[in-house]
């Protein structure tokens, strides 16, 4: 009599158990945001209204917009904090062509289309001048992106003759305070066209598998054929096409362009969202969703020390603490 045969027993040892911190990892910025979302459901007086919740999606469009091409820019191993001075820049050529002219050269006003082509123009020259000089001439990232920074305030004042000029009553503010269906703010569908760009874009396209290998090892990458001077041009030159809807979206939503305040410190808004969003410092893959999800959450900060009466100082150690918990859990082995 046969007896039937074992079932297979299962090895100890070779099922791996999933570690709490590499899932953490993974959804560090979902986790961060579930978070966030219940503390002020909890606290945050109304926060769950149509309205906060609303003018949270609009108040974070430039953050986000920004943090889209720094994502790009930290995966291909750089960084950029010109991001601000480039939106200022961008603002402030868009509004000198279509609400004063220029008159030192005979121009008349022109109309909305033409004048956001031209701020499009100027902060896509900006990002073209940072790609150049760290890829071309070779100096570092952060010292190009200081310069630029430090510079182009002063030329956005340049550009449009004054420290500000009101955008009130034309068609430019009209656009930036524009609902969809009388509803939806024309930021949330910018932001979805945007986002599902930028996600075909590392998901499709072989320039984003080029800045990935350019992070990871530049000189491996430029060994195995990749036009690395090329490439790291074209990334810093789609950071700054962001910055410049990030620009003059803000800009026509608060009807007024001030080059003093327009963009300022929004660099470190979108680095943190970055890292909260899982793209590694040192390069490699961009995470879109992650730094997406980064800048609600750096937003939802905003939101709960504002409307809890709560000095805005705090804000800033609270993004603190959350960059520094990501960057923690991002650590190499």
């Amino acid at each position: 009599m046969t007896s039937k045969p074992d079932a297979p027993a299962v090895e100890t040892g070779m099922l791996k158990p999933i570690k709490a911190t590499e899932v953490f990892r993974k959804y560090e910025s979902m986790f961060f945001f579930v978070v966030l979302i219940i503390l002020n459901a909890f606290i945050t007086p109304e926060f769950l209204e149509w309205g906060t919740l609303r003018n949270t999606l609009v108040q974070v469009f430039p953050v986000m917009m920004v943090a889209l091409g720094m994502t790009m820019v930290i995966s291909s191993g750089g960084i950029d904090i010109s991001v601000g001075s480039i939106m200022a820049i961008s603002g402030a050529t868009t509004a000198r062509l279509y609400v004063t002219g220029v008159s030192s050269l005979g121009l008349e006003p022109v109309g909305l289309a033409p004048a956001l082509a031209c701020g499009v123009a100027a902060a896509c020259m900006c990002g073209f001048l940072n790609g150049i000089l760290i890829a071309k001439c070779k100096i570092q990232p952060i010292i190009v992106t200081l310069v630029v920074m430090i510079a182009g305030r002063g030329l956005a004042q340049i550009i449009l003759g004054e420290l500000s000029t009101s955008l009130l009553f034309t068609s430019f503010a009209d656009f930036g305070s524009l609902r969809i269906g009388g509803v939806i703010p024309v930021q949330m569908l910018i932001v979805v066209v945007i986002v599902a760009a930028m996600i075909f874009v590392v998901k499709k396209t072989n320039f984003a598998k080029r800045v990935e290998a350019i992070g990871d090892n530049r000189r491996a990458a430029r060994l195995v054929g990749i036009n690395t001077v090329w490439v790291t041009v074209g990334v810093y030159t789609l950071c700054g096409l962001l910055c410049s809807i990030a620009g003059n979206m803000e800009a026509a939503r608060i009807s007024v362009v001030n080059v003093g305040s327009l963009g300022l410190l929004v660099e470190l808004d979108a680095i943190a969202a970055v890292a909260i969003g899982g793209t590694a410092f040192s390069g490699g893959k961009a995470r879109i969703m992650g730094t997406v999800f980064g800048a609600i959450v750096v937003q939802l900060v905003t939101i709960i020390v504002n409307m809890n009466n709560i000095p805005d100082k705090y804000s800033l150690l609270f993004k603190a603490v959350i960059v520094i918990i990501a960057l923690w859990t991002q650590r190499k082995k």
